[in-house]
């Protein structure tokens, strides 16, 4: 189990990096095709396909790495338990969150199967199912961080420091 989960974060990097890549090549070469007035009309649809699974899978990689923003000043005040079980209150309420948007994002994949982007002949589905995926990835980040915040609160090794 643990190395098909490596596998897919594995997997979800590599395309967020190849994304990322091909965002930049794409509007790089759009640009450039209009200068010399042969616009690459499809490349702003297929950017825009791109960008929002990126924009997905980089949040998820960002909550592996304890990377998203956060408010944490006056928790920091507080004893170090109830830091803890905040932080795990926290967790709990976004994993609540994720999978709401989770049902929700395939409600709407479902609605915008017929819809097409404009200039190239791809489901609208396609992008809106990042939504979906994405949460789901990080709602399975948010189970393993929770998992591991609730055994080392039980005074067991391998807890991690998700938020706060």
């Amino acid at each position: 189990m643990a190395s098909l989960n490596r596998i897919l974060l594995k997997t979800v990097d590599v395309l967020a990096s190849f994304f990322l890549a091909a965002i930049v090549l794409l509007v790089f070469l759009a640009a450039l095709s209009r200068w010399f007035n042969y616009p690459l009309i499809w490349s702003v649809d297929t950017a825009q396909l791109l960008f929002g699974w990126l924009c997905f899978f980089g949040a998820d990689a960002a909550m592996r790495h304890n990377s998203h923003i956060g408010m944490d000043v006056l928790v920091r005040l507080l004893p170090q338990g109830a830091q803890r079980g905040i932080r795990m209150l926290l967790m709990l309420f976004a994993m609540f969150f994720l999978g709401i948007i989770a049902v929700y994002g395939f409600i709407l994949c479902y609605h915008n199967y017929e819809r097409l982007f404009n200039t190239i002949p791809v489901s609208y589905s396609w992008a809106t199912l990042s939504v979906p995926v994405g949460c789901l990835l990080m709602l399975r980040t948010m189970v393993e961080q929770f998992l591991g915040e609730y055994a080392n609160d039980s005074g067991t090794e391998g807890g991690t420091n998700p938020c706060c």
